[in-house]
């Protein structure tokens, strides 16, 4: 569900903004959790960001890899002699193990079955949502930092108990947040790009209920023209 996705990506980053700011604001024998509370925010900002790293890493070679597995390779000068296209036709199998054949000089790479590329790009689309997904993680991240900062530091608010109860507050939300985001991914906290047939299926409805609201905006804007 995106809906737990969206909670497992807010909930964590609610309670650190939480957590630092009442870790600085604590007693003196509790002055070390402010640190501690700032160190963990900062590791899970960089931990969301190492995952996009990854992600755009992944994302790449997986597209590469589809991209050579659905090529041919043949001769530049000999380019209609079709023997020589089937000897040099890529193996799916041997990609797989990495033992694909390399070009030589004089050969070049060409997408004859475009059916077959068509289908082994559209096995690289649950690592694409994936990668959307990590770089979605950090601007949540980012966001929540600016929001809970103003929220925190509110000029209006001239009591600290009041800011204290503000913190409290985000940190009882960003907890059942992700309490929830868990319950329904059963437990399940990392991301994932899911099934192919699953993700085009969710596409196919967004697409044809855009274009039907997209219709239904014009045909209300062409009654609204004719009353005028």
């Amino acid at each position: 569900s995106y809906g737990a996705s969206f909670l497992l990506a807010i909930g964590p980053a609610l309670v650190a903004e939480a957590d630092a700011f009442l870790g600085y604001r604590s007693s003196i024998l509790g002055s070390w959790r402010g640190p501690v509370s700032n160190a963990k925010r900062n590791l899970l900002f960089l931990r969301r960001k190492w995952g996009v790293t990854k992600s755009v890493l992944r994302t790449a070679k997986e597209s590469l890899k589809a991209l050579y597995q659905s090529a041919e390779i043949i001769p530049s000068n000999d380019d209609d002699d079709e023997a020589a296209r089937r000897r040099r036709r890529l193996n799916k199998n041997d990609n797989k193990q990495g033992n694909s054949s390399k070009r030589k000089p004089g050969e070049r790479l060409v997408f004859n079955d475009q059916q077959l590329l068509k289908d082994n790009l559209s096995n690289t689309i649950p690592t694409v949502l994936e990668m959307a997904w990590a770089i979605n993680y950090v601007d949540i991240s980012t966001t929540l930092y600016g929001a809970c900062g103003k929220l925190f530091h509110d000029a209006d608010v001239s009591s600290w108990e009041e800011r204290l109860r503000r913190a409290e507050a985000v940190h009882i939300l960003g907890s059942q947040f992700y309490l929830v985001g868990l319950e329904v991914t059963g437990g399940n906290a990392t991301l994932g790009g899911g099934d192919v047939d699953d993700i085009k299926a969710r596409a196919n409805a967004a697409f044809m209920e855009s274009l039907k609201k997209g219709m239904q905006d014009d045909m209300d804007k062409r009654s609204t023209g004719d009353e005028m």
